[in-house]
C-alpha cells in the first residue's frame, strides 16, 4: 500500500486491473492472455530466452518497477545473465509491457516478443512511423 496525502492507496484488484488494462490490451478477446500477464505484472520479473540466430541463445531476466494503471510509466532493467555487463534500463508506458508479456508464447524457453526485441533495439514501436 502506497501513502498519498495522508491517504492509503490499495492496488486494484484482479478484476479491476482486467477491467484498465482491457482497452489498451485488445480488449477481452484476449482475456486468458492478460489474465496471464498481469500475473507476471505483479510479479515484477520476467525470465527467459533469446534464441540467436547462431544456434545459440542468452538467457536474460527483466524487473520493472510495480505499476496500477496502464498509462504508468514502468522503470525496467534488462539483464543478460551469462554477459558481465551493466543492466540496461528503460522506461515504457505499463500497457506495454502488458502487451509484450501478452505475446509470450508457452512454449519453452520462454522468451519475449520480436515486437519488444525490435522496441529495444530500435526504442519505438514499429508502427508509429519514420526514426
Amino acid at each position: 500500500m502506497e501513502q498519498l496525502d495522508g491517504m492509503t492507496l490499495s492496488s486494484p484488484s484482479g478484476e479491476a486491473q482486467l477491467a484498465l488494462f482491457a482497452p489498451y490490451c485488445g480488449g477481452r478477446r484476449r482475456e486468458e492472455e492478460l489474465r496471464r500477464a498481469l500475473e507476471w505484472l505483479a510479479i515484477g520479473q520476467f525470465q527467459g530466452e533469446r534464441q540467436l540466430s547462431n544456434a545459440g541463445s542468452h538467457r536474460f531476466r527483466m524487473d520493472w518497477s510495480p505499476t496500477r494503471s496502464p498509462l504508468e510509466i514502468s522503470r525496467c532493467q534488462l539483464v543478460l545473465l551469462d554477459v558481465q555487463q551493466q543492466p540496461y534500463r528503460f522506461a515504457c508506458p505499463a500497457h506495454q509491457l502488458v502487451q509484450w508479456l501478452m505475446d509470450v508464447e508457452a512454449a519453452e524457453p520462454m522468451d519475449l516478443p520480436d515486437a519488444f526485441w525490435r522496441w529495444l533495439l530500435l526504442e519505438r514501436i514499429p508502427d508509429e512511423g519514420p526514426l
